[in-house]
């Protein structure tokens, strides 16, 4: 049976129509909801989801347009596109999706309202916006009062819809802006990144000799020998920090670039993988600072003992000069011993001081407009596969005001 508000002229709001109206108008509904729009906030979409469960799949029909430019303007909203595919999924029903839609008509039980969408990071709506009433449309179903090309016709929203226009969003969020207010605008998918892992190459660090020790190796076999043993740890232990550096360069293997004489850049759809992989690697570093100190403190000890063995020969002969106050005319092989060592143990310095100096660092730098006209650097982005003429832009755009 015809509900008798059919028969009414829709009312159409000349302003923005507030959520508050919306929502009102939405509890009143007895049998049946349809919606045509860009899209609704989220506040909105939630009452339209109960009021989905209490009248039923079959009582409200949805069509939107559901396009990320559309909620970056504030027509619609992220989270509400969600909100409104997962119920309509679980009440095993459909939503329509249609584009081009720049206007919002709400039928309630029959009644038609008929408004704009509300730009939300441009301007607020008026709980005082003007009405006009117009004649009624008859009856047929939502989708099929909707005309369009056949290119253009309404079609299911789907899941990938929503997870595209989720993805979009995430990779450039909305912002508010001030239309009265015009900047120069560089956009790019790409940044300069700086990245770096110092102080975990343990194996790799050299312990400086004080030169009047590394004085007393006459012969050229002496001389590599202390090149070659006198490191910090061996590169073979356990606590060498090679893994660690091996993670640092898989990382940058799998997502930056290296743009000769320019710096490293990262796309901007890898970013959220490198900062999680960049995480993991940071919780490594503490792992390895908080369990290596001991096993680290032993190796250098261990290192340091033996170069203790290799010099002492030489420095019992011939001791520094500057170990004249300590030693006397008759200096023992155990003062120098103990000489020797207090030198190289400040050589070495301690296993906490070398672990805390390790450090991972990521920091991001925009490109710059003289960047994007310099040739040089175009052609060698080239050279690593990044087309910058693809991958970048300069226009004329509103200033973001600041949020309240």
């Amino acid at each position: 049976m015809p509900n008798d508000n059919a028969e009414l002229p829709p009312t159409i709001h000349l302003g923005y129509l507030p959520d508050e109206i919306i929502v009102a108008h939405l509890r009143h509904a007895r049998e049946t909801i349809r919606f045509v729009g860009p899209g609704l906030s989220l506040p909105v979409a939630k009452v339209l989801t109960e009021r989905w469960y209490e009248l039923g799949y079959r009582a409200v029909e949805v069509a939107i347009d559901a396009d990320a430019e559309l909620c970056r303007i504030g027509y619609c909203d992220g989270e509400s596109l969600r909100l409104l595919a997962t119920t309509a999924a679980a009440l095993g029903t459909r939503i329509l999706r249609q584009s081009g839609i720049r206007l919002c008509v709400l039928e309630i039980d029959g009644e038609r309202i008929i408004y704009a969408p509300t730009p939300r990071l441009i301007e607020e709506s008026d709980m005082d916006s003007a009405q006009v009433q117009l004649a009624p449309s008859q009856g047929r179903s939502l989708e099929e009062q909707i005309l369009s090309h056949l290119n253009q016709a309404p079609c299911p929203l789907t899941e990938s819809d929503v997870a595209e226009v989720a993805e979009n969003l995430e990779l450039s969020p909305p912002q508010p802006f001030d239309l009265a207010r015009q900047v120069h605008v560089l956009s790019s998918k790409f940044q300069f990144v700086e990245f770096s892992l110092t102080g975990a190459a343990l194996a790799r660090k050299r312990v400086p000799v004080p030169k009047d020790l590394l004085g007393l190796a006459n012969d050229s076999a002496m001389r590599d020998l202390l090149q070659t043993t006198y490191k910090l740890i061996a590169k073979d232990d356990e606590v060498s920090g090679e893994h660690l550096m091996a993670g640092r360069n898989e990382i940058e293997k799998r997502y930056l670039k290296q743009v000769i004489g320019y710096g490293t850049v990262i796309m901007n759809t890898d970013r959220g993988d490198f900062e999680k992989a960049v995480k993991r690697l940071r919780e490594e570093v503490e792992r390895f600072q908080k369990k290596a100190e001991e096993e680290l403190g032993e190796a250098i000890e261990k290192n340091c003992a033996r170069v203790i063995e290799q010099l002492l020969p030489n420095i019992v002969k011939s001791p520094p000069r500057r170990w004249g106050l300590f030693l006397g005319d008759a200096p023992s092989e155990g003062d120098c011993r103990k000489l020797l060592e207090e030198d190289l143990k400040r050589a070495y310095g301690s296993a906490a001081k070398h672990l805390e100096k390790i450090e991972v660092r990521d920091v991001y730098k925009n490109i710059t407009v003289e960047m994007l006209h310099d040739q040089g650097f175009e052609k060698a982005a080239e050279k690593v596969g990044l087309l910058v003429k693809n991958n970048a832009e300069e226009y004329d755009a509103a200033k973001t005001r600041a949020r309240e």
